[in-house]
């Protein structure tokens, strides 16, 4: 089952375990050895064709697809062919196909089962087939091909009732205005009234809510591109907590074992969770997430380092110093309104604000 499914079971050394010794110097100066059990998966060569590959990755939405095209074959084949003996062959060969697809779903071969739509939509495909009634026929014949031709008559605006709009055009020598580009200017030379206009019908966005300026501005880089490990951090501040999200590269070609980020934190930040060490493969990435914890607001630092050891290397253990996150007190300030009730009431409560001393001689 497994080689029909494009497995080869005479490959027993998929998995090739390696053992790494390295020396390591203890804290009262003495030396040990230390040993590491990595497993490689070794690829494999295959030529999977393309349905099959997808059906191995768990996407049986093609195998539903495959099942649908075949009912229609196999309904069409039958009211246009006379023989009885051609038609049950045809018939039996569609049900086939589409039995073993249901049967490669729940055998636990590919990578994910098969979902119950898929399941109920594919043994429709074959009830559909065996039985042959009139009204399947009339909906898998003709009615498919109805709602296909009304879905695209919807879709196609020269296709669509009602009086045709003029299209909008401009001539070839007006200027083509980037929005992206000219963030922060306002001397590009762009239409002001055009631009008023859309800000007035909300299609404009503003600066403060443009997406790509602002998500650029939290990404931090940590190292430099010439270093062996290279990595950078985005930066989400919320009310309590900021989460760091890590993106850390292996830019050489060797094998990093025991790589770990460690994290410090000055001022009233605390950090949550360490991250965990991992392994790296040559020229590799992987993303780290971790978890700061806010106890005031107050600007604080964030620096730390990344230590890893070479596989096959007995020298120390490499370290690469990343640069310092610095958050601002603005980060946690978001503009909000309040009525004047609230204000006063609000301006009471804090009552180290509103006392004022004042020298008069009167």
């Amino acid at each position: 089952m497994r080689k029909a499914a494009g497995d080869n079971p005479d490959e027993k050394d998929l998995y090739q375990p390696t053992v790494v010794h390295t020396v390591r110097v203890t804290k009262d100066g003495t030396y040990a050895s230390e040993s590491a059990l990595s497993v490689s998966k070794d690829k494999k060569d295959e030529n999977v064709p393309p349905i099959r590959g997808y059906l191995l990755d768990g996407k049986f939405f093609m195998g539903a697809a495959v099942a649908s095209t075949l009912a229609k074959l196999a309904l069409r084949y039958v009211s246009l062919v006379e023989q009885d003996s051609s038609k049950n062959m045809f018939s039996g060969e569609a049900m086939l196909i589409i039995a073993s697809i249901l049967h490669l779903g729940r055998s636990g071969i590919p990578k994910e089962p098969i979902t119950s739509d898929d399941y109920e939509r594919m043994s429709l495909c074959v009830r559909s087939i065996a039985e042959r009634q009139p009204v399947i026929m009339e909906v898998f014949g003709k009615g498919s091909r109805e709602a296909l031709v009304g879905m695209l008559k919807l879709s196609d605006p020269a296709t669509k009732d009602g009086p045709k709009k003029s299209l909008f055009r401009i001539e070839a020598d007006d200027l083509i205005n980037f929005r992206q580009l000219n963030v922060g200017s306002d001397d590009l030379g762009e239409n002001k009234l055009e631009a008023s206009l859309l800000q007035a019908t909300g299609k404009l966005p503003s600066q403060k809510d443009e997406t790509t300026d602002s998500t650029l501005s939290k990404v931090i880089q940590l190292t430099g591109f010439s270093d062996p490990v290279y990595s950078e951090a985005y930066v989400i501040v919320n009310q309590f907590d900021i989460v760091l999200d890590v993106l850390i590269v292996n830019q050489t070609s060797d094998t990093l074992q025991g790589l770990t980020l460690e994290l410090a934190t000055l001022g009233d930040l605390r950090l949550v969770d360490k991250p965990v060490p991992t392994t790296m493969g040559p020229h590799g990435f992987e993303n780290i997430k971790a978890t700061i914890k806010i106890s005031s607001t107050e600007n604080g630092i964030i620096f730390g380092n990344i230590v890893y050891d070479i596989a096959g290397s007995s020298g120390d253990r490499n370290c690469v110093v990343l640069n310092n996150i610095h958050i601002d007190i603005m980060d946690y300030i978001a503009p909000a309104t309040c009525t004047d009730e609230e204000f006063r009431k609000m301006w009471v409560e804090f009552e180290w604000e509103n006392k004022i001393t004042v020298n008069t001689n009167i």
